[in-house]
């Protein structure tokens, strides 16, 4: 009987440890590497990069906001895509759909004027332009064209406050079709949310969180959205590209924009995300290409 009972035992702490969920894998990095094929899993250089981009029509590129650095690096390799015949569309998170026409006259070189007062850049973005000006360069130099998908900052006000009845009809049918049931999205952001700094009034934590989620959801939603129209309407040859360029959370794993723009499009497409150097490891899954930049504080980028 005893025996019986240490056996039942054993079977039960057993099984228990075989239930527990494995770790996630991760790609140990190279110490020394320009850009990181995640599906081959091996340093490549920039200009096989840009090369590898040769199918593609659509390109997610993730961005660090505060590094001018990684900004010099996208600006390189639009030039490097430029070279090789490609008729690069950048559509930024930093400019709105409404900002389009002032867009097509600065990427042509036309635009008279104070341009950042012109796409209300300081209160839009609030980051220096100096430090994103390599990348609008690069894109006029090869004679590319610019394009705002971001959602105008007073429909992102009216849906943090849901206030549905100051919305028209079109705002509210979006709202209607946000899915806030992606839960692998959910789970990934989180450990961002729980600790909310930004209660309203009266507004419990779990409220508080629910919120931000609905607005972060409302984002990438949007950009989707707007993003599947401009490659509807913009890529007619293998040599249009369109590049979406927005921040990396809004593109890791696949669940931001990328994953509510494939609800969308069936244009295929890869991601790229930054990653200064010195960083040793990303999990399987962030994205098909990881792109390296010369900065400090590399454990910092995770949660950028």
């Amino acid at each position: 009987m005893r025996n019986i009972t240490l056996l039942s035992i054993f079977l039960i702490l057993f099984f228990a440890g075989c239930s527990r969920p494995p770790a996630v894998p991760e790609h140990t990095l190279p110490s020394a590497c320009a850009v990181y094929d995640m599906k081959q899993a091996r340093c490549i250089g920039e200009a096989e990069l840009a090369a590898r981009l040769e199918p593609c029509r659509v390109v997610f590129v993730g961005d660090h906001h505060e590094s001018e650095a990684l900004h010099r690096k996208v600006a390189e390799l639009i030039a490097a895509l430029g070279k090789q015949g490609r008729h690069v569309m950048l559509a930024n998170e930093w400019f709105t759909p409404g900002d389009d026409r002032v867009l097509a006259r600065y990427a042509a070189g036309t635009f008279e004027g104070n341009f950042t007062a012109a796409v209300n850049w300081k209160k839009q973005a609030g980051y220096p332009f100096a430090s994103y000006a390599p990348v609008y360069d690069a894109v006029r130099a090869v004679g590319g064209e610019l394009y705002g998908v971001n959602m105008p900052k007073s429909f992102q006000k009216l849906i943090s406050e849901n206030n549905v009845s100051q919305m028209n009809a079109s705002e509210r049918g979006f709202v209607r079709g946000l899915d806030l049931n992606l839960t692998a999205h959910r789970q990934m952001l989180s450990p961002f949310f729980s600790h909310c700094h930004s209660k309203k009034e009266g507004e419990s934590t779990g409220g508080c969180a629910e919120r931000m989620y609905r607005v972060q959801v409302a984002w990438d939603s949007y950009m989707a959205k707007e993003s599947a129209k401009l490659a509807r309407r913009l890529l007619k040859t293998p040599r249009d590209l369109l590049m979406v360029f927005a921040g990396a959370m809004h593109l890791k794993y696949g669940l931001g924009i990328n994953a509510r723009f494939a609800r969308l499009s069936r244009e295929p497409f890869v991601t790229i995300l930054p990653v200064p150097e010195g960083t040793r490891s990303a999990e399987v899954g962030e994205a098909d290409y990881l792109l390296f930049y010369p900065e400090k504080g590399a454990d910092e980028w995770r949660g950028r």
